[in-house]
C-alpha cells in the first residue's frame, strides 16, 4: 500500500498539480476504504453503471440473467400470440396480439363461450421458455398465467406439463402469484409490499380457512426488472457518488483492491462470494416470522459482501416446515443420501463437496457473469478440465488422465464432470449438473434411488456391473460380493434403463433424458433395444417423463444410420403430443408400436442380455407390467415444485 502512495504522489508532481488536489485525492483515496451498511443504501439501476463500466455493462447486457423479468412488448415477448387454439382440461385456451398488446383469450371447450380476456403484462424468462404475469385491476398483485413458450420445443406447454407432477391436476394448478415468490430472485432490489399480511393472520385467528398463496396482496416495487448489476455487486449509490469527482475516480482506479463502496465477489473469499449466488441459487427460509414479515414488506435483508448465513437459512432434506401437513415439504426436493435433485439448489451441492469444504472453491471458479456462453456463464476453456486441474494437477499428463479415468482422453469419460458431476437434476423442463462434487459409488447411488454416473453413460448397463466396474478399478477384492438393492425396488441385473418404469418422475426424468444423449456408450443401432423402453415410458401418467421419452426416442432415430429403416417412426413419433389427452395419446402410440412391430430389424445387433429385451426388440409382457407396477408403488406418486 505505501508504494501505491509513492505512486500517487509521484504522480501528482509529475502532472504539476497543486497541493489541495493532492490532499483531495488523498481523501477520495481514504473515502473510498470505508464500509458502509449496504442495507442503508439505494439502488441506483444499471444505467448508472455504463457510464464507467461500458465493457461490463456490455458483457451482462447478453446474458440471460438481465431478461429474466421483463415488460411485455414486441421486443420480449418469444411466444406465438397467433391465436392457435390450446385445450387442456375442458379449457380452451387462444394467446392472441391486438393493437401492440397480448393476451390470453379464455373459453369453455364444450360450449365454445368466451369465457375472459387476460392482459399479459410482463415476461419471466427468455432462455429455455418463458413464462407471463397479468396484473390484477384492483392493487400491484401479479399472477402467473396458465401456459408458457418453449423456445427449444417451439410449442405452448400448459404450466402442468412443467413441474414434477402427474396428470389429472386441476387447471388452475400452478397460477402463482408472482409478488409473494418469483419478485425475489427474478429481479433487482426487490420490496413486495404485501399490504394484507396482518389481516391474513387475523382471519387465521379467527379459524378462518386462510390460503395464502392465493388471497394474498401486493403494491410491489423493485429496483430494476431482471437481475442486474446491484444484485452482485450491491446497492450502487455510495459508489456512483463517490466515482461522480474526479479524484474519487482516479482513487479507485489506483486502488481497486480498497474500493469498499462496492462489492466485487471474485474479491470475496469463496463462502461469502459464493453466497452472492446462493442468494437465489439455494433454496432458503427465513428464520423467524418477524423477519418473515419484513421481508414480505421490504424484501430480503442480505446484500452482497454479508454472511448469507445471517439471513436465511438454505434448506436441507431434514429441513421442516412449520406449515401442518407439509412438515416434509423440502424432503422429497433430496435424493435419500441429502443430494439435491432440482435446480436452484447448487449451493447445497457445492457446500456438500469437498472441494468446497477443503480447498475453497467457489461459484466464480467455473462461472462468470461477464464472460464465456451466456448459456451458463461459462467459457469454452471452464467447460473442459481446466477448472478440476488447478488443484489435481497431477491429471494434466494426459497418460495420468486415462489412468484415472479408464477411458480415452479425449472422451466424455474422461471430462471430469461426467463422472463427479453428473446429470441428475430435474428444473426449467430440462436435467442438469450436480454441483455436488463427489466420487462415483454404485453402491450407494443404487440405495438412493439417484443415477450414477456410470450408468449415465452406459444405460444398457446394471448396478451390478458398475459396482464391479468401480470395485476393479481401485483394486477392491470384494468387487461382487457386496450386499446392496435398489430404493425403488427394480432389479439389479436389469439395465439401467428400466429405471424410466420403475423410479419416481425425477428418477424417470432423469434416465428418459440421458437415454437420448450424443455421449451414451451405444450409438445409432445399437440403442435400437431402448424403443420398446421409450415407448412403454411414453404412457406414463407424468407429463415430464413423456415428455423426455418422447424426445429421446426422436434423439435415436435420428441417429440411425440408414435413415429409411425407421422413416415411418419418425413420421408416426411427429404426431405425439407428451400434453395431449389421454384417448390422443393413447391413438398415437399404438400407431408407433404397429409401425416398430412391423420393421425388419434382423440386420440389427441383438438387445444385451441384462436389457430384458427380446429378439422383437420388445419387452416381454410379463417383465414390463412388473416393471410398470414396480413405478406405481404409492412412495412414488409425487409432485415437486421447483
Amino acid at each position: 500500500m505505501i508504494k501505491k502512495i509513492n505512486l500517487l504522489l509521484m504522480a501528482l508532481l509529475a502532472l504539476g498539480l497543486c497541493i489541495p488536489s493532492g490532499w483531495l485525492l488523498w481523501r477520495a483515496w481514504t473515502d473510498i476504504g470505508q464500509s458502509a451498511d449496504p442495507g442503508t443504501l439505494a439502488y441506483i439501476g444499471s444505467a448508472a453503471c455504463a457510464d464507467c463500466h461500458q465493457d461490463r455493462h456490455s458483457s451482462w447486457h447478453v446474458t440471460y440473467h438481465r431478461t429474466m423479468t421483463q415488460l411485455a412488448t414486441a421486443d420480449s415477448v418469444q411466444g406465438q400470440f397467433d391465436g392457435q387454439a390450446l385445450d387442456y382440461a375442458g379449457i380452451r385456451v387462444r394467446p392472441v396480439r391486438d393493437n401492440g398488446r397480448f393476451y390470453f383469450d379464455y373459453y369453455d371447450l364444450e360450449s365454445g363461450s368466451k369465457l375472459n380476456r387476460i392482459t399479459i403484462d410482463k415476461t419471466v424468462g427468455s432462455h429455455r421458455y418463458q413464462q407471463y404475469l397479468t396484473r390484477l385491476p384492483e392493487d400491484g398483485t401479479h399472477v402467473r398465467l396458465h401456459y408458457l413458450w418453449h423456445n427449444r420445443d417451439e410449442r405452448w406447454v400448459h404450466m402442468n406439463g412443467v413441474f414434477l407432477g402427474p396428470d389429472g391436476r386441476d387447471f388452475d394448478e400452478h397460477v402463482a402469484i408472482w409478488n409473494q415468490n418469483c419478485i425475489f430472485c427474478h429481479n433487482t432490489g426487490p420490496q413486495p409490499r404485501m399490504t394484507n399480511y396482518e389481516d391474513l393472520q387475523a382471519r387465521a385467528r379467527l379459524g378462518e380457512a386462510v390460503d395464502v398463496s392465493r388471497d394474498s396482496r401486493f403494491e410491489s416495487e423493485v429496483a430494476e426488472l431482471g437481475i442486474s448489476c446491484e444484485t452482485c455487486h450491491g446497492p450502487g449509490e455510495r459508489h456512483a457518488a463517490l466515482a461522480d469527482s474526479f479524484h474519487g475516480r482516479m482513487a479507485m482506479r489506483l486502488a481497486p483492491g480498497r474500493d469498499a463502496s462496492i462489492v466485487n465477489p471474485v474479491r470475496l473469499d469463496a463462502r461469502l462470494g459464493s453466497h452472492v449466488c446462493a442468494q437465489c441459487h439455494a433454496q432458503r427460509m427465513i428464520p423467524d416470522s418477524d423477519q418473515l414479515r419484513r421481508m414480505m414488506d421490504s424484501g430480503p435483508s442480505y446484500r452482497p459482501g454479508l454472511d448469507l448465513h445471517d439471513h436465511v437459512i438454505p434448506v436441507s432434506r431434514d429441513t421442516r416446515v412449520p406449515v401442518l401437513g407439509h412438515e416434509d415439504l423440502f424432503k422429497l426436493r433430496f435424493w435419500a443420501d441429502g443430494t439435491p435433485r432440482l435446480t436452484a439448489y447448487e449451493y447445497q451441492g457445492l457446500t456438500q463437496s469437498a472441494c468446497f469444504q477443503e480447498a475453497e472453491l467457489s461459484c466464480m471458479d467455473c462461472h462468470s457473469m461477464h464472460a464465456g456462453d451466456p448459456a451458463g456463464q461459462i467459457t469454452d476453456r471452464n467447460r473442459g478440465n481446466a477448472p478440476c486441474l488447478r488443484c489435481h494437477q497431477d491429471f494434466r499428463r494426459e497418460s495420468q488422465l486415462v489412468a484415472h479415468s479408464k477411458h480415452a482422453a479425449d472422451s466424455a469419460g474422461s471430462l471430469c464432470y461426467s463422472c463427479h458431476m453428473p446429470h441428475l437434476n430435474y428444473g426449467v423442463m430440462d436435467i442438469h449438473r450436480s454441483h455436488r462434487i463427489e466420487v462415483p459409488d454404485a453402491e450407494r447411488d443404487a440405495a438412493s434411488g439417484r443415477p450414477n454416473a456410470c450408468l449415465n453413460c452406459h444405460v444398457e448397463e446394471t448396478p451390478l456391473w458398475a459396482a464391479g466396474e468401480l470395485h476393479q478399478w481401485v483394486d477392491s477384492e470384494d468387487s461382487h460380493a457386496r450386499t446392496f438393492e435398489r430404493l425403488d425396488g427394480g432389479p439389479l441385473t436389469l439395465s439401467d434403463l428400466s429405471t424410466v418404469l420403475v423410479g419416481d418422475p425425477a428418477q424417470k426424468a432423469v434416465v428418459a433424458w440421458r437415454a437420448g444423449q450424443p455421449d451414451l456408450a451405444q450409438r445409432g443401432r445399437e440403442r435400437a433395444w431402448m424403443v420398446a423402453y421409450l415407448l412403454a415410458a411414453m404412457e406414463d401418467v407424468y407429463p415430464s417423463t413423456r415428455r423426455f421419452s418422447s424426445q429421446s426416442l426422436d434423439s435415436i432415430l435420428s441417429d440411425w444410420p440408414n435413415a429409411n429403416e425407421v422413416e415411418s417412426m419418425q413420421v408416426a413419433l411427429a404426431d405425439f403430443d407428451f400434453m395431449g389427452s389421454a384417448n390422443e395419446r393413447s391413438a398415437q402410440l399404438q400407431r408407433l408400436q404397429a409401425v416398430w412391430a412391423e420393421l425388419d430389424k434382423s440386420p440389427w445387433p441383438a438387445p444385451p442380455a441384462q436389457s430384458g429385451v427380446n429378439e422383437d426388440f420388445l419387452l416381454p409382457a410379463a417383465l414390463r407390467e412388473e416393471l410398470i407396477e414396480l413405478g406405481r408403488r404409492q412412495d412414488k406418486q409425487i409432485s415437486i415444485g421447483e
